[in-house]
């Protein structure tokens, strides 16, 4: 078995067990090739799988079942992690992280994340300076080297678009335009399950679009982010990607689809009914094209009925 996730599994279980690693492992396979299979150093043959699981009083496939539901639990907890870091709940976030052993996580993807998540804590509360959490980052996705891999997961992506934040205006070009290559093929981006992060990647790298002023980048990535959604049937940043179309067309001075992009961001506000969002976008909206948000909405939908374009608009 390729993956030392399961291994990492297995290994939770006898810790929470209390035997000890000598004895759970004797008369299966030496103790220094176990601690292998844990590094992922070796593949793990499914008789030995077998073999420790019936040491834990377990069955295989038992185990193996309760594994795949480890890995999505484990999932939401890093995702949580990495959300209290980025809104700055740091209280939240000491709290969390209490309950996270980094060297008990199952899936790699989860162990890049939860490092990366550690180093934005530090810098969003000022511990670290940009330069330190850059070259951190840089490191734990092996920069620039990164850019020239076939293949790339979401976490690897997500961790470059943040390098984007704090990098040079020329590794900012490069970063953009390799991952404007890989976001426009799926086939060489590896998921994990976490979906929404790609969602995520594609509104910074629309944000990141609008600071260069490449605004016909700005509206590809966020259709491509819009189109994922309506596929997923999730809101998840619609609002924004919106909104990053807004500024595009408006800064492109495309009245219409400026207009249509605004009555967009209004109606998901309404949808999602978030008190606090909507008075962020309103004084976003307000400040950004001089015009009173809700004013202008009821002014295009008073202009749609007449011209019978509701549908349309709406």
């Amino acid at each position: 078995m390729k993956s030392n996730g399961l291994c990492i599994y297995i290994e939770q279980l006898r810790s929470a067990r209390h035997i000890s690693q000598l004895s759970f492992v004797e008369d299966v396979v030496s103790l220094r090739q176990y601690r292998r299979y844990l590094k992922g150093e070796s593949d793990i043959p499914f008789n030995i799988v077998h073999q420790l699981t019936s040491k834990l009083g377990l069955k295989t496939d038992s185990i193996l079942r309760e594994f795949e539901v480890a890995k999505i639990e484990e999932t939401r907890k890093i995702n949580k992690l990495y959300n209290f870091a980025v809104n700055y709940a740091f209280d939240d976030f000491v709290k969390l992280n209490k309950d996270i052993s980094e060297e008990h996580l199952i899936e790699q993807t989860n162990s890049l994340l939860y490092k990366h998540s550690l180093t934005l804590y530090d810098y969003f509360r000022k511990a670290i300076t940009p330069i330190q959490v850059a070259d951190i980052n840089k490191n734990l996705v092996n920069y620039p080297n990164v850019l020239e891999q076939g293949v790339l997961n979401t976490i690897e992506l997500l961790i470059l678009t943040f390098l984007i934040d704090v990098s040079s205006l020329e590794d900012q070009n490069k970063i953009i335009e390799k991952l404007s290559k890989y976001i426009n093929d799926s086939r060489i981006i590896i998921s994990g399950g976490n979906d929404k992060v790609l969602t995520l990647i594609l509104a910074r790298l629309a944000k990141h679009s609008g600071i260069l002023e490449n605004y016909e980048q700005v509206i590809k990535f966020c259709d491509k982010g819009i189109d994922r959604n309506k596929l997923l049937l999730s809101y998840y940043l619609m609002d924004y990607l919106y909104y990053y179309k807004s500024l595009a067309y408006y800064k492109l001075g495309d009245q219409k689809n400026f207009e249509l992009s605004v009555n967009k961001i209004f109606n998901i506000l309404e949808f999602e009914g978030n008190d606090n969002k909507i008075k962020k976008f309103i004084r976003l909206i307000n400040e950004d094209y001089h015009i009173d948000f809700r004013n202008f909405v009821l002014e295009l939908y008073i202009k749609s009925m007449k011209k019978g374009t509701l549908n349309d608009s709406m």
